[in-house]
């Protein structure tokens, strides 16, 4: 295994498990269970959740869609 592809590897796993952790916490602990908000005022920090959460999807399609590509070019 060379130095690129474990470069690869390690970039796409990163952005995958980053993507998903940013997903599966803005659900429980922000939607679901309200038990740390970003911001005091209310409004803020709705749309700031809905960002963060929308970028932790973006992370999550990148990785995902690297990891397949580079799957795709290897075999």
């Amino acid at each position: 295994m060379r130095n690129n592809e474990r470069s690869r590897i390690l970039i796409n796993g990163s952005l995958i498990s980053l993507g998903l952790v940013a997903v599966l916490d803005n659900i429980f602990s922000h939607w679901l269970f309200k038990w740390n908000r970003i911001l005091l005022d209310e409004t803020l920090s709705e749309y700031l959740e809905i960002a963060l959460f929308i970028l932790g999807l973006v992370f999550l399609g990148i990785g995902l869609f690297r990891e397949i590509k580079d799957r795709r070019i290897k075999s």
